[in-house]
């Protein structure tokens, strides 16, 4: 006797990985008979994505470390000689002259000097001197400070904050009384837009008769982001002239300490169901690892996929502590479609990424989605079917025996086509069937959904054999 079952797996079980048949009436043998299972034949539109949820490779983890810093504020030389004259002390940048605005300007850098003076009317000449040397001279390197009349002024596109102004000024012969000369270092508020007062001094030049110098230095101890600072002489009259002969200034400047490694965060990356070739995977690869700054290659020759390391040396800044990227490691599951769509053959818990250089696949790329569809019955055959198929998948349920091993690795949206021409049929020891599971798996031992199938199963009930 023949038992017929014709299943079409979109009726009751379109999204799970397995069916189960139901029979009407139970199938029962006595003592003279025994039953045979047969899968005539098989149908299947190959719409199986080779990157899913399913199979178990689209999803792998980015552990991340990232290292902090803090920093202090220190100070290093800002204003100096450098960039503005050589060693000969003759001016290395053009100096720009306004003989409407009595204006003389150097710039170098992000920053522009400008020397104010009635006394500039000619542009054929040249007003500054290098007074932006550590080593004065008095006599060839001056600039005349005048109350109202003359001023200097720093201009610095970065608003860098300067926290120290050295100065040295100097008057030329006099005979008289102790005079004091009041100097101001101002700076440019921007809310107000007008100049501010960081700090005045008054100094004092005796009656000495020959030349006599005065140094100071002014000081900003709470510096705030300025784009231009002033210096002048407040000083209504004065019995002699006075210069200016040393001009240096230090700007505030974080100092980073070398950094705390945080502790690692585990990030997951998930590539979206689909079907996808090299350059497509690649494509998504590199997509999602961007805010990581990896990139992927596949190698032309060999196939290999390389993900190198793109993050350049990190400089912290007061606005950005956190380098994020600081060490990146691959953590691959340890599921064989995975490590076969990366071509890894030897698994590693975590895959370090060197810094500025790249990680290379053990073995070429495989982006198959399943070579083999196979059906399992819970059926107790006669004689087990022996199978080595790979073990180990986090959700194996175990197989079973093996109706057929049906071939599947075919372009995607094209049928699956089993006919059992060779007329299998495996003997079963079974007394009593009412119903019987089919279970589908790839050939690494991943439970997979058909969401269509036609399915021709047949049972046979014969008589033993006397002798």
């Amino acid at each position: 006797m023949i038992y017929n079952y014709y299943i079409d797996k979109r009726y009751k079980y379109q999204n799970y990985d397995y069916i189960d048949i139901n029979l009407n009436y139970p199938i029962e043998t006595n003592s003279y008979e025994y039953l045979k299972v047969k899968l005539v034949d098989f149908k299947f539109l190959n719409n199986i994505y080779n990157i899913s949820s399913t199979l178990m490779n689209n999803q792998f983890n980015i552990r991340r470390y990232s290292k902090t810093y803090t920093y202090t504020f220190g100070s290093e030389l800002y204003l100096s000689d450098t960039g503005f004259y050589d060693d000969q002390n003759a001016l290395l940048v053009s100096e720009v002259i306004d003989t409407t605005n009595n204006t003389s300007k150097i710039s170098y850098s992000d920053i522009t000097l400008t020397y104010y003076n009635t006394i500039i009317t000619d542009n054929t000449l040249s007003y500054w001197k290098n007074i932006l040397s550590d080593t004065v001279d008095n006599v060839n390197r001056k600039i005349e400070i005048i109350k109202d009349t003359s001023y200097i002024e720093i201009e610095t596109t970065n608003n860098e904050k300067i926290t120290s102004l050295d100065t040295i000024f100097y008057k030329d012969s006099y005979t008289g009384t102790p005079v004091d000369v009041v100097i101001a270092f101002d700076r440019f508020d921007s809310d107000t837009n007008q100049f501010v007062n960081i700090e005045s001094t008054t100094l004092t030049f005796n009656s000495a008769g020959a030349g006599e110098s005065e140094t100071y230095t002014f000081t900003y101890s709470n510096p705030v982001a300025t784009s231009k600072y002033r210096l002048r002489c407040t000083t209504a009259s004065l019995p002699f002239s006075l210069y200016i002969t040393k001009l240096r200034a230090n700007k505030q400047i974080p100092v980073f300490d070398s950094g705390t490694i945080d502790e690692p965060v585990i990030h997951t990356i998930t590539i979206p169901d689909g079907f996808y070739k090299s350059s497509t995977y690649k494509n998504k690869l590199n997509e999602l690892l961007t805010s990581y700054k990896i990139t992927t290659s596949i190698d032309n020759l060999n196939n290999k996929i390389k993900f190198a390391n793109d993050n350049t040396t990190f400089t912290p800044t007061i606005s950005d502590l956190i380098d994020d990227n600081f060490q990146i490691d691959l953590v691959i599951p340890n599921i064989q479609n995975m490590l076969e769509n990366l071509g890894i053959t030897n698994h590693q818990e975590y895959i370090n990424l060197p810094f500025n250089s790249y990680y290379e696949s053990d073995t070429h790329i495989n982006l198959i989605n399943m070579s083999k569809i196979i059906i399992t019955t819970d059926l107790n055959f006669q004689e087990k079917t022996h199978n080595e198929i790979i073990r180990g998948n986090e959700i194996h349920r175990g197989f079973g025996n093996i109706l057929a091993w049906i071939d599947s690795d075919q372009a995607p949206f094209t049928c699956i086509n089993y006919r059992n021409y060779e007329d299998l049929s495996y003997k079963i020891e079974n007394k009593h069937v009412s119903t019987i599971r089919l279970r589908f798996y790839n050939e690494k031992s991943q439970p997979i959904i058909l969401d269509n199938a036609l399915i021709h199963l047949q049972i046979k009930k014969l008589q033993k054999k006397s002798y």
